[in-house]
């Protein structure tokens, strides 16, 4: 079967639950990113109160914030692509309304060839709030990961986004629009969906039933290089086939150095 991972490019979902804050005790996320050199507030999933802290709020159906069984890793994203699309996309709509992922349904049954999944279809995306960047700088990304192997893409973008649920997101926000009754008429000339990025960057996860850290090798992210008005980027992962589960812990954005970064 071929899969549309070109999906990412028209069908991205930002999620927005920000009323959410950090139980008591918990580290100050953006504290500890400064502290460790990682740009990237709470990339160990350490903070929170329902959904974690500096990333987008997890849906309860197709991404879940977990105890992983290793105590070394402590609380980690569980993704779940083994999700019919018709379902994702009906509870997306609650939550967009403000439903709490704790009021998430019980996933339905899939069955063979489950090429109407979440992993068959548009398959499951979790986006780190945005972080500022400088012109010129190269930056390595690094993250745990086990399962069925899965796409991570470094995003960027020429102004602050918007990371209100479905800013970026054509295919859903036509979905919630059809819903609503307030799609537009389908006619000739119409206005397409625009996406605000400009650039974009990708890192493969390969299969693993361990723990295993990934990175680009030798070659770091270098956001400016052909796009110089990116300002801001936003990591973005991205489990689709096959159908199952995945796991991703301490996700890590640096300045590249190439005295610590980048060998094999």
């Amino acid at each position: 079967m071929k899969h549309y991972t070109t999906l990412l490019i028209t069908t991205l979902i930002l999620w927005g639950d920000r009323a959410d804050s950090a139980e008591p005790g918990d580290p100050e996320p953006a504290k500890v990113a400064q502290a460790t050199g990682n740009l990237l507030p709470n990339g160990d999933f350490s903070s929170g109160k329902t959904t974690p802290l500096a990333w987008q709020t997890i849906d309860g159906l197709s991404t879940y914030w977990v105890k992983d069984q290793d105590p070394k890793h402590g609380k980690v994203l569980k993704f779940d692509s083994d999700v019919l699309q018709s379902q994702a996309y009906q509870w997306w709509n609650k939550i967009a309304q403000g439903a709490s992922p704790l009021q998430a349904p019980k996933k339905l049954p899939t069955t063979p060839p489950k090429y109407d999944t979440l992993a068959g279809l548009d398959g499951v995306w979790f986006w780190s709030d945005p972080i500022a960047i400088k012109k010129r700088k190269e930056y390595w990304l690094t993250l745990d990961a086990k399962g069925a192997g899965m796409l991570v893409w470094l995003v960027g973008y020429p102004d602050m986004p918007d990371t209100s649920f479905a800013a970026d997101a054509g295919a859903v926000k036509q979905y919630f629009e059809k819903v609503a009754g307030t799609a537009a008429p389908n006619k000739r000339n119409r206005k397409a969906f625009i996406h605000k990025y400009v650039w974009k960057g990708q890192l493969k996860v390969a299969a693993s039933p361990e723990w295993k850290t990934y990175s680009r090798r030798k070659k770091p992210f270098r956001p400016t290089k052909y796009t110089p008005t990116v300002k801001y980027v936003r990591v973005l992962l991205y489990p689709f086939w096959p159908p199952g589960k995945y796991f991703v812990d301490n996700v890590k954005l640096v300045e590249f150095d190439p005295s610590k970064h980048g060998v094999e």
